[in-house]
């Protein structure tokens, strides 16, 4: 197990895949490693992926152009992935697949190397969801619009408001424990993460915290943005006042009851007098549709003139970052970009029962507003808004995380480590005859 005849397979398959996996990429390239790209075709409009692909400068080396519904996307992916995979070994080499997160294509890229009994290094690792207790949500429940800001900002930072078990985001927490399953190496994004996958029974050694590769494309794309594009399509975007208001998750847009609260809720904060730039996603743009909320969009947008920017998903992420920076608050139901809000020092509500990005509630970047209550989304919005200027917070991810993980591959490398056995895991040699 050497580095002249390992072949290192980045899959990616959805724009956050090609956000996290690109810095990865280059920086096993820079290091003069045998590196593929493949693109295994889940998500595949031009804004969700070859604009991508181009902003951050890599090109697939192979698609795998699989199509369909989940069922279809796991068997095509597993099928695919593991018979390009078998061809690398068929030639006496080594792969090493990288997938990310919790997305389908991570859950199937496992499956397809678990089944080769190839290497797999899972990037961002032990993603798990915490949830308030019961007792504390009751709480913020009765509270709802006359929410005390003092006492559930303090109740959020503590570790004892929160507990462990909840199954959303569905299918994601499927997924990344999946992946975490089939892993060789898991590599933690912080130490939460590690604690998480060592409570489950994975192997310490198994676990390295190298960080969130985030970083790296943030600092790539910050450096390369230009706000003065951003505002030249929304001028009024510059006193900084807006809500950046983004709705995906299919709990969310597949439950009408949901949706509409969270509808209603970005009306209540309209109505408020907060300005608000609402990005449709395809899961949003479907639920407006499913449950009859184009007319109400319409009719809201005229009343709300410039106070509503309301966009489908934009194709360049050196915009969204740009627009993001000059957001007052970010409100959202994305995992992702709850982590892109701490690094870029804007805070952040998160619209969902709990998080898998944890460790920005306690680091007080990020406040959960639950879609169960109108008035407690509000409020919470509201009081982030509202008390902006006050909240900082240490940046939960470190810089050059992409780095640590190649030296955390090279490592194992080095030791013929990288392909876990229950020999490396009691520290033992297997004694030949």
């Amino acid at each position: 197990m050497s580095h002249e005849n390992s072949q290192h397979v980045v899959v990616v398959g959805t724009k956050p895949d090609i956000i996290k996996q690109a810095p990865i990429y280059h920086e096993l390239r820079e290091r003069g490693h045998d590196v593929v790209l493949c693109h295994t075709g889940q998500h595949y409009d031009h804004n969700l992926s070859q604009s991508m692909l181009d902003e951050f400068g890599v090109r697939e080396d192979i698609n795998l152009e699989v199509r369909g519904g989940v069922n279809d996307l796991v068997s095509g992916i597993t099928a695919k992935l593991a018979l390009y995979l078998k061809g690398f070994a068929d030639r006496g080499g080594f792969p090493i697949t990288y997938v990310h997160g919790d997305t389908t294509t991570a859950m199937a890229g496992a499956l397809a190397t678990f089944g080769e009994r190839q290497a797999l290094v899972h990037v961002e690792a032990g993603l798990r969801t915490l949830s308030p207790k019961p007792e504390v949500l009751r709480g913020w429940l009765e509270q709802g619009a006359d929410l005390d800001w003092a006492s559930f900002r303090e109740q959020s930072i503590d570790r004892a408001s929160w507990s462990k078990g909840s199954r959303e985001p569905s299918p994601e927490q499927f997924n990344t424990r999946v992946a975490d399953a089939g892993s060789d190496l898991h590599a933690a994004p912080v130490e939460l993460n590690r604690e998480f996958l060592v409570d489950e029974g994975f192997a310490p050694a198994a676990i390295d915290v190298v960080g969130n590769s985030v970083v790296d494309a943030l600092a790539q794309a910050v450096a390369g943005s230009d706000k003065n594009q951003v505002l030249e399509k929304f001028p009024q975007m510059g006193d900084g006042s807006f809500l950046r208001f983004c709705v995906h998750r299919r709990e969310n847009t597949t439950n009408r009851d949901r949706f509409n609260l969270l509808m209603d809720a970005m009306e209540a904060l309209l109505e408020q007098g907060h300005h608000v730039l609402f990005i449709r996603l395809l899961g949003t743009e479907a639920a407006i549709d499913n449950f009859g909320r184009r007319e109400w969009l319409h009719d809201l947008e005229e009343r709300y003139g410039d106070a509503l920017i309301s966009t489908p998903v934009w194709d360049s992420y050196l915009d969204v970052v740009a627009a993001m920076s000059m957001c007052a608050v970010i409100v959202t139901d994305s995992g992702s970009i709850v982590e892109e809000a701490n690094v870029l020092e804007v805070p952040c509500v998160t619209l969902r029962f709990g998080s898998d990005r944890s460790e920005t509630f306690l680091a007080g970047s990020n406040f959960l507003a639950p879609p169960v209550s109108k008035d407690l989304m509000v409020s919470v919005i509201h009081h982030v808004f509202e008390h902006r200027a006050e909240l900082s917070w240490d940046r939960v991810y470190p810089e050059k995380a992409s780095a640590m993980l190649v030296d955390a591959v090279e490592r194992r490398l080095g030791e013929g480590s990288l392909l876990i056995s229950e020999e490396w895991r009691y520290g033992l040699q297997a004694q030949l005859r």
